[in-house]
């Protein structure tokens, strides 16, 4: 069985540079959620087709035990305020990405040039479409 390692940058170090800590802390939080992305994905690949057992744990249960053994060392290079801090910083990432960014369902989008509610276009695109026959 081949095993797959995770990739571990999402972004390319060189092309953003980093100028201050802020970038900094984006550009770990990117390579950061670009793995866990990876390792939610691969579970939820097994779940969906029913390969995963019936009795197995919910997938963020699993991915919190996974990932919390994976950083089993990490508490003994901190203390416990530095982690307390991190974790301080990324609650309030999340919670400046929900208030900030706002996701449009894609339709809702209507390409450039284009006028009028997305019903209304597919209303206009079969109407021509009739035209044409």
């Amino acid at each position: 069985m081949r095993r797959v390692k995770a990739l571990s940058y999402m972004t390319d170090q060189q092309a953003f540079p980093t100028s201050d800590g802020l970038d900094e802390l984006i550009t770990q939080l990117l390579d950061c959620g670009a793995a866990l992305s990876q390792v939610i994905s691969h579970m939820q690949a097994f779940e969906a087709p029913g390969l995963s057992s019936p009795n197995a744990p919910p997938i963020l249960e699993v991915a919190d035990s996974l990932i919390r053994d994976a950083c089993a060392e990490i508490p003994k290079h901190h203390t416990y305020a530095e982690l307390r801090g991190s974790a301080e910083i990324i609650n309030q990432v999340t919670a400046a990405i929900c208030e900030n960014i706002f996701f449009v369902p894609p339709s809702e989008i209507r390409p450039p040039g284009a006028s009028g509610s997305p019903g209304s276009r597919r209303r206009q695109q079969g109407r021509s479409r009739r035209r044409k026959r």
